[in-house]
């Protein structure tokens, strides 16, 4: 008996769907490892199946370490279980007499989709619905699955396609030309990596890292001052903010400290504060960072699981809109009826007009994220703290303004000094009631100042100081950078900025490039500027969108890139000794002595080493593999250096690996009892 097949990105969402679309009669199997969900719709059966991501990959289609390299294909990722999943859909797919596609509805799960219903459904793409949703909700599903679209998105999938092959032109090609240039300068085998959005990204570091280090500190004075007024201390801002001599701020402080002045003027100032509209994933991603410190691809694998238990909807939306067709006051309602936000509830939904406050964006696939109203029955504290943030933004959306007033005097100590003195009275409390804990605003208090009113300098201190550096990247600011550069999308940056640090390009919580790092980006500016131009990866970016929106050709746009990146190679080719050797020289100065003498062979260096064929790191002997096979595992992530002191234990040197937010000690001996704890 033929039968309905709907295909999935996940097994969670699988899972969902099935029970969705099928109630409590749905039949659980697996077939070949492929776990298969049985039920009936309407009379008629069908049988929900998932991806694992991505099954399907760009590849090339020759063989051989090549360079340049242009003809490519789609084929089968060579992971083991992703292949064995291929098969077993493909097998499902012959008993199938119409397909489904569930994957999520946006540019990657339009292209997972496409890809396993062309390539293993035998062309099955070209009779396949599509179902479009915001979350996992029972309702939303059978919704989506009643009012499914009567063919694919393909313009979605195809700009996808676009992006992956564009990725995969700039990125293997040059990552190819840099290791095989080291290779025949002699440097050996060394993971390293260009891209089309990772390269301008660096670049964007490494400018910021150099103006950093030729920032010359200038000495200049401020005051710190304090000022009472009717018993109530201010702090307050002297009338010159710098002083270039340190006499002249002595003598304003010999002038004014302890003196009693006057307030002369008062300026009084009511603004409207509205509320900040709903996440979108750039916005989640930098406000976790603010309140929590987590990192933007941890925040975005923490919402994801969210989404997958039906508690948020997609995560990977740019828009900041909430539109009435989502039934915002049933959500509200289902919020209420969870203990911690039953008073907020209340209070919106007394107010009768449900009405959220939104932002300028837009995406044409997802509303901004907002909860659906459903709390999970299991979460860990992280994803606690990823939802009550997530609930509490939405509904401070729904706020009043919160209404602030400014109060300004100027205090005249003399004819010749005046300070100014600031305070803020929050009002009225409006949104900021629903965003707690999450807003730090906080009101000066003290009684209004009036004219003539008594004002005793209590501190007219000298301070020395000196100009400051401009502040480093963080992830949350690089993030916010990238978006405004159009550089990468809402789901791949997080991602870039993680593989700057795995390639050792970059370290810190405060970002610092490193000297690989600068290495690499002084090769691409000079060999091939193209590779580090925002200009160029925008544009690309612009051209998808375009496809993604029907009005570009995806072959158009690959030729174009083709075009565009064929000189730059050329260019590689010629300076292929020169690239080699200085990136042998870099790489050799920063392996040799930095982890000290191996403790097995005694003449040769600890260094950390990649494996050629799994690209892992770990810590070698460089006189392997001649004289020495010492080996040592370590993270993948983080800066490995050499400990202060050898091991306590049994006296075998200490290394340390430092990443973001943690430090691993290890000692070097394996069998040691110190590794154990």
């Amino acid at each position: 008996m033929s039968y309905q097949l709907i295909l999935c990105e996940k097994p969670s969402a699988a899972m969902r769907i099935a029970y969705a679309l099928g109630g409590t009669k749905v039949r659980r199997e697996r077939y070949k490892g492929l776990p298969v969900f049985w039920l009936e719709i309407e009379g008629k059966r069908a049988a929900v199946v998932p991806a694992l991501g991505h099954l399907y990959g760009v590849q090339q289609n020759s063989t051989g370490w090549s360079f340049p390299i242009f003809d490519l294909r789609w084929a089968p990722l060579k992971d083991r279980r992703k292949r064995a999943w291929i098969g077993a859909i493909a097998e499902m797919a012959k008993g199938a007499d119409s397909y489904v596609c569930a994957c999520d509805f946006d540019v990657e799960g339009s292209l997972i989709g496409y890809t396993i219903l062309r390539y293993a459904c035998g062309g099955a793409d070209i009779k396949a619905k599509r179902m479009r949703f915001s979350t996992l909700t029972k309702d939303e599903l059978r919704s989506a699955y009643k009012s499914a679209l009567g063919r694919l998105d393909y313009e979605r999938a195809y700009a996808g396609k676009v992006r992956h092959e564009v990725d995969w032109i700039f990125g293997v090609n040059t990552s190819r030309a840099l290791m095989d240039a080291m290779g025949r300068a002699g440097g050996g085998f060394e993971v390293l990596s260009a891209g089309r959005v990772q390269s301008p990204t660096l670049h964007a570091l490494y400018k910021r890292e150099v103006a950093i280090n030729l920032h010359v500190p200038d000495p200049f004075w401020s005051l710190n001052n304090e000022v009472v007024i009717k018993g109530a201390r201010y702090p307050a801002e002297y009338k010159v903010k710098e002083f270039f001599s340190r006499k002249d701020a002595e003598d304003v402080a010999e002038r004014c400290k302890g003196k009693t002045g006057r307030v002369k003027d008062v300026v009084v100032r009511s603004r409207r504060a509205p509320p900040p509209p709903p996440f979108n994933l750039g916005d989640l991603q930098r406000e976790a960072y603010r309140v929590f410190g987590y990192s933007p691809s941890k925040t975005q694998r923490i919402a994801e699981r969210l989404y997958l238990s039906a508690a948020i909807s997609y995560p990977r939306t740019s828009s900041q809109k909430l539109p009435q067709s989502l039934g915002l006051g049933r959500i509200i309602e289902r919020l209420g009826r969870i203990e911690r936000y039953r008073e907020v509830a209340r209070k919106i939904l007394e107010e009768g007009s449900i009405k959220p406050r939104e932002g300028r964006l837009t995406d044409p696939a997802h509303p901004a994220i907002h909860p659906t109203g459903t709390l999970p029955k299991r979460m860990s504290g992280e994803e606690g703290r990823i939802f009550d943030l997530i609930v509490r933004r939405f509904l401070a959306a729904f706020g009043e303004d919160a209404i602030l007033e400014d109060r300004e005097a100027v205090v005249e100590a003399n004819e010749r000094d005046s300070f100014k003195v600031r305070a803020r009275d929050i009002v009225e409390l409006g949104w900021t009631e629903y965003y707690r804990p999450y807003v730090s605003w906080r009101k000066t208090g003290g009684p209004r100042f009036e004219v003539n009113d008594e004002a005793i300098l209590a501190r007219v201190d000298v301070e020395d100081k000196f100009t400051s550096p401009p502040e480093r990247y963080t992830a949350s600011k690089l993030i916010a950078y990238m978006e405004r550069q159009g550089l990468g999308t809402k789901s791949t940056r997080a991602e870039i900025i993680d593989n700057l640090y795995r390639r050792g390009y970059i370290e810190g919580r405060e970002i610092k490039v490193t000297d690989l790092g600068f290495a690499v980006v002084g090769i691409l500016k000079r060999f091939f500027p193209e590779m580090v131009s925002v200009k160029m990866t925008s544009a690309l970016e612009e051209d998808m969108a375009e496809i993604e929106s029907g009005r570009r050709d995806q072959v158009e746009v690959v030729l174009k890139v083709v075009d565009t990146i064929k000189p730059v190679f050329e260019r590689i080719i010629e300076k292929y000794e020169e690239i080699g050797e200085e990136l042998f020289e870099v790489t050799k100065r920063l392996r040799m002595n930095e982890l000290g003498p191996c403790p097995k062979c005694r003449s040769g260096h600890m260094r950390v080493v990649r494996s050629r064929k799994s690209g892992k790191r770990f810590i070698g002997c460089d006189n392997y593999p001649n004289l020495c096979n010492f080996s040592f595992p370590i993270p993948q992530r983080g800066k490995v250096s050499r400990g202060n002191a050898n091991c306590s234990v049994c006296g075998f040197p200490v290394i340390e690996v430092r990443d973001n937010w943690k430090i691993w000690r290890f000692c070097v001996n394996e069998g040691c009892p110190s590794n154990k704890k």
